[in-house]
């Protein structure tokens, strides 16, 4: 089973506790994160907005709220995207959510003011090909992503204490593989300059700037034309 197709019916078999997984794994300061991270988007005052890797549509109904023109969510995960439509419908549904394939998005060429992805552009199977996706359809691109703490000792600690919660993940989500390799892929993903690096290889844009989270435990990226 490819990459791609493993994290698929991964994120479709737990899309029902992603919400309370993702809590549990951060101990809800992912909330607090995807809140910063939204509020710099804003900053650059975008008219519309493409949401990859929507999950059940956190960072899309955020920007929603600022966001006069459209805002699209996507998500290849069928599952995620029936639940980000339940919650739709229950708001404003002011959000259109689809499914598709970040490395081969169905839009035409800077469709979007900003593109937008957390945690998911480490699960993309082919990472330079889905940043160069995202800088095609849009004017500017920001990732929000687990990394490692440049600490050595922070880092050790940390996912030595991850490594410890398998077993509760597993309880909870019923696929403990499911944790077992958003970890490890946590701990092995390219983050900080070596991020940036594939960022800048694959897309054109003038500025790059990245912002480390809690120490490094994940990082905000942002690409634009204007100055960051």
């Amino acid at each position: 089973m490819s990459k791609a197709e493993f994290v698929r019916v991964m994120f479709n078999d737990i899309s029902h506790k992603y919400d309370l997984l993702n809590d549990v794994l951060s101990v809800g300061t992912h909330r607090l994160w995807k809140k910063n991270f939204v509020s710099l988007i804003l900053k650059s005052n975008p008219k519309s907005a493409l949401d990859c890797a929507c999950g059940t549509g956190d960072i899309a109904f955020e920007l929603k709220k600022n966001i006069s023109g459209e805002v699209v969510g996507i998500d290849f995960s069928e599952r995620m995207i029936d639940f980000a439509n339940e919650r739709n419908e229950k708001s404003s549904g002011k959000v259109t959510f689809r499914v598709a394939d970040i490395m081969k998005l169905p839009f035409e060429d800077k469709t979007f003011d900003i593109a937008s992805i957390s945690f998911g552009i480490r699960n993309v199977e082919d990472l330079a090909k889905g940043l160069s996706e995202l800088g095609r359809v849009a004017k500017a691109v920001y990732v929000l992503e687990f990394g490692q703490p440049r600490n050595q000792l922070y880092k050790k600690s940390y996912f030595g204490l991850l490594k410890l919660y398998v077993p509760v993940f597993g309880l909870i989500s019923k696929r403990k593989d499911a944790y077992e390799y958003l970890i490890a892929s946590s701990e092995k993903f390219p983050s900080d300059e070596k991020f940036l690096e594939v960022f800048r290889a694959n897309t054109n844009f003038k500025h790059y700037k990245s912002i480390p989270v809690f120490g490094g435990i994940a990082y905000i990226y942002a690409g634009s034309n204007e100055a960051l």
